[in-house]
């Protein structure tokens, strides 16, 4: 099954390059990753080794109305960073926060917490050891999914008015999806809002809407407006070194100016009015520019302008060590059915005759068989293996979840062609089979 975009954009459903060449355990041994223990080293870039020249601080305070801590510097200028995204304050007191003080001419201190820390690396965006900021920044996505999820009447009213309207539809039908992968999730997440009876090619809808008993992800939705909005060309990913050649292309539909700012990893982009609503609805953009939580959900599209790098990521690595370390075993008992699924040899005996097929002037009787089977032939099982493992990781694994039960699966959507799934396969497959390298690719 492909997935389809309009005006010739085709998806990619692999990552090429470094990317695709590293495996879990190469990923691993590139951030130090101890498996007997319980953190994760990361190696510091080379632009992290030099220290950072700032002017000399001054002053810090705590801002309780934005809840930043505040930096003030000698020259006049001042740095702020939110304070519950700092290791050590997480879980501190008001009071205990407000203690903050300038340590010499490059920390900051709590007395009460006995926390010292480097202005340099928080002006860098490091808020603590690299086992935190993963945990962090999962536990980020879950709380917001669950809060999501929780406000699910916010969004679920501009999410259905959304895909009702972008999905293609005949009157005495209902919505088709053509089996276009946007607009298969597209139907499947109507049904999951209540608005919908699935059907064979689509979704019919109902004539009086329920609310659902179990409303679908709030990661999932977020993800299935992702992929109908870039479908139908409402949002439009532009590249990172992306330059306007001239005033004549700003009026042009396809060159329109880029009206959500770069920001947490992700690149700028142009989202319709009625796009640009959805988004808000479901906090992906705030203020004008991607939201936090909006980073490991652009991870599952994975824009192919942005050449993002996730699978080398920390929160990635850890998962993946996760995944692979703790597979349920009503999980690992599928995965195993489908790796021992019909293999070559297989194969071959059920379509003996398949080598000579189509060859002129050699009857498909014939004796005459080349050695070994052809390279079209070998890949069939193998890309069937993989296509089974992909869908049962879009159904059974979240990056902020980790491997979800039975009961919690019935409130995701099944997201074809989901980058971040299928990069965990990777790498989880790679963990567990490594005699078995296709499993990787």
């Amino acid at each position: 099954m492909t997935r389809k975009r309009l005006r010739g954009r085709s998806y990619r459903s692999d990552k090429t390059g470094k990317a695709r060449e590293k495996s879990l355990g190469s990923g691993l041994d590139d951030i130090g990753f101890r498996p007997l223990a319980s953190r994760i080293v990361v190696q510091r870039g080379r632009n992290a080794e030099g220290p950072l020249k700032h002017p000399s601080p001054s002053g810090a305070f705590y801002d309780s109305s934005s809840g930043r801590i505040v930096v003030e510097f000698d020259n006049g200028s001042t740095f702020t960073v939110p304070a519950r995204s700092l290791e050590g304050l997480v879980d501190a007191s008001e009071n205990d926060i407000a203690e903050v003080e300038v340590l010499g001419e490059t920390g900051l201190h709590w007395e009460s917490l006995r926390l010292d820390l480097e202005i340099r690396l928080l002006m860098r965006g490091i808020f603590g050891t690299p086992s935190f900021m993963a945990e962090v920044a999962t536990r980020a996505t879950e709380l917001h999914n669950n809060k999501q999820t929780a406000d699910f009447a916010a969004w679920a009213r501009p999410v259905a008015e959304f895909l009702s309207y972008n999905i293609p539809y005949k009157h005495e039908i209902g919505w088709e999806h053509y089996h276009v992968s946007a607009y298969e999730v597209g139907c499947e997440a109507l049904v999951a809002l209540g608005q919908a009876h699935g059907t064979v090619g689509g979704a019919k809808p109902r004539r009086f809407p329920e609310r659902p008993s179990s409303p679908p992800r709030w990661d999932d939705t977020s993800t299935t407006v992702l992929y109908v909005a870039t479908q139908t060309n409402q949002l439009q990913y532009r590249p990172f070194d992306s330059r306007v050649q001239s005033s004549k292309a700003n009026h042009r539909e396809d060159m329109a100016l880029a009206n959500i700012a770069a920001a947490h990893g992700a690149g700028t982009a142009y989202a319709t009015f009625n796009v640009y609503l959805v988004l808000e609805a479901l906090g992906l953009v705030q203020a004008g520019r991607w939201s936090k939580a909006a980073e490991t959900v652009l991870w599952r599209d994975n824009p192919v302008e942005w050449h993002l790098d996730f699978a080398s990521d920390a929160r990635f690595i850890r998962a993946a060590f996760d995944a692979a370390a703790a597979v349920p075993d009503d999980i690992r008992s599928q995965i195993d059915a489908i790796v021992a699924s019909v293999d070559e040899e297989t194969w071959l005996k059920q379509t003996p005759n398949v080598e000579n097929a189509g060859r002129p002037g050699l009857p498909p009787d014939a004796e005459t068989v080349p050695p070994g089977p052809p390279n079209g032939l070998r890949s069939m099982p193998e890309d069937s293996k993989r296509y089974h493992l992909d869908v049962l990781f879009s159904r059974r694994w979240r990056l902020s979840s980790g491997w979800l039960s039975a009961d919690e699966a019935k409130s995701a959507l099944e997201i074809h062609h989901d980058a971040l799934a299928i990069s965990m396969r990777k790498a989880v497959m790679g963990w567990l089979y490594p005699s078995r390298p296709f499993l990787t690719l």
